[in-house]
């Protein structure tokens, strides 16, 4: 999958961990393959304007941490 731009509205993206931040000692975070990631806006500034939730890892990552693919686009249930 080719890396795309880093995301600049929230949604879920497909997404590689390459530079995990709070990484306890012993644990490995970094993604061995692409994976669906939820990105949110944080109400802040530079790096800390988006917050990026992986599953299974407790803390919201910096959106810098990542290559980036494309957006998964959302779910439209009809009646």
């Amino acid at each position: 999958m080719p890396a795309h731009p880093t995301p600049s509205a929230e949604g879920h993206y497909w997404a590689k961990l390459v530079h995990p931040h709070h990484e306890p000692e012993g644990e490995e975070w970094a993604s061995y393959d692409w994976e669906v990631v939820q990105v949110n806006y944080n109400n802040g500034t530079g790096e800390d304007q988006w917050r990026v939730y992986v599953p299974g890892i407790e803390p919201g990552q910096l959106i810098d941490a990542f290559i980036w693919g494309p957006r998964v686009p959302d779910f439209n249930q009809s009646s």
